[in-house]
């Protein structure tokens, strides 16, 4: 299985791309930096899907049993574990969706998010999972989202409904596509169960 980083600016179809391919895993873990759970729930679809909330900061009735809010975002061991504390309960393969990586930028600097990064990427891999994470384009300095992309397999950016392949671990024909076609939906799926 495989990672994934995809980058564009707000709007540009990050989330709905993601949407369309959660249903070929087990299992999805949504990181949200960006909302509250009860707005992914509203958005994402999937049986087994469980919501961890950086956002909110506090829990709320709305919540379900697949949802765990961290209470102080400033600490990424706390994100680390609630991330932790979901996998090893899980049967099965499992995507964990990070949106947003920016989301954490606000509050951490980036030596110490890549060392986040880097340990989810490396648990994704030893678990043989998949992930993908977003990034907000030119929300950045330029050498903060390099740093961060040298540690993904495979980039994709998207601008005004296109993503573009970046890098890949397969050999991808048509570099740029419709988001919403279902050739980007099959070479996404396609991509993050590679091997």
């Amino acid at each position: 299985m495989s990672n994934m980083l995809i980058i564009g600016p707000p709007g540009s179809g990050k989330c709905k791309l993601l949407e369309s391919v959660i249903g070929s895993f087990d299992n999805v873990i949504w990181v949200t930096t960006l909302s509250s759970a009860e707005f992914v729930r509203r958005r994402v679809h999937h049986n087994n899907l469980w919501v961890i909330d950086t956002f909110t900061w506090k829990e709320r009735e709305s919540l379900t049993e697949k949802d765990i809010v961290v209470k102080n975002p400033l600490n990424l061991n706390e994100i680390s574990l609630s991330i932790t504390k979901v996998i090893e309960g899980l049967e099965g393969t499992y995507f964990l969706v990070v949106n947003s990586i920016s989301g954490l930028l606000v509050y951490h600097n980036y030596q110490r998010l890549i060392h986040f990064l880097r340990s989810l990427l490396v648990k994704i891999e030893d678990d043989k999972a998949s992930g993908a994470f977003t990034l907000i384009k030119d929300a950045h300095e330029r050498n903060i989202e390099i740093s961060i992309s040298m540690f993904f397999p495979n980039i994709v950016m998207m601008e005004r409904n296109n993503l573009h392949f970046v890098k890949t671990v397969i050999n991808v024909d048509n570099y740029t596509l419709d988001f919403r076609s279902e050739k980007a939906r099959e070479l996404i799926t396609e991509i993050l169960r590679s091997e």
